[in-house]
């Protein structure tokens, strides 16, 4: 692994420690019910975050592969590096092709660690130069983030539904 992603990456590895634990609290009756029409079921969020390090994944292997090299920022984008900390969406509509359906507890955690294994396998390529020094833009927002901004802000949007996760087991 690259040593300008080794950081972002126990981010992501931390989060999702807290995601398997968060998801363990819940009693397995629980996995489909929502709280209400505003909410999704722990077998959407499930979805939704299988979907998101897919895209994720997707960014990552774009972006080492060069093909955002040629694209120039606008001046007024907004930019993050390895050094975010804060999700930088708050409460935002999921973008349609993160919207879930939700998937069978039975699939949730093998699906969860396959699209986890292949991410890492992504960004264990990357043979440099520093992970800062390469940027996309998010497709949905146009938000640019560098290879190590995307790995930060996988580690935050799993952080950000950890949260609301952990608030279903409240109610």
């Amino acid at each position: 692994m690259h040593a300008s992603l080794i950081e972002p990456l126990e981010a992501c590895e931390r989060a999702r420690h807290e995601l398997l634990s968060a998801l363990r609290e819940h009693p397995a009756a629980d996995w489909s019910m929502r709280a209400n029409d505003c909410t999704w079921s722990l077998a959407e969020y499930v979805d939704h975050l299988i979907r998101s390090e897919i895209g994720t994944s997707k960014m990552v292997r774009m972006i080492i592969r060069g093909d955002f090299r040629d694209l120039v920022r606008p001046p007024e984008a907004a930019y993050y590096d390895s050094r975010l900390e804060v999700y930088p969406y708050g409460r935002l509509a999921a973008p349609s092709s993160l919207v879930p359906t939700p998937i069978a507890r039975e699939e949730a955690k093998g699906r969860l660690a396959d699209v986890h294994t292949r991410f890492v396998h992504e960004l264990g390529v990357y043979p440099g130069p520093d992970a800062d020094e390469m940027a996309a833009p998010d497709p949905a927002t146009g938000v640019w983030f560098t290879l190590a901004g995307w790995v930060r802000l996988q580690a935050l949007h799993e952080a950000h539904h950890i949260g609301q996760i952990r608030a279903l087991r409240t109610r």
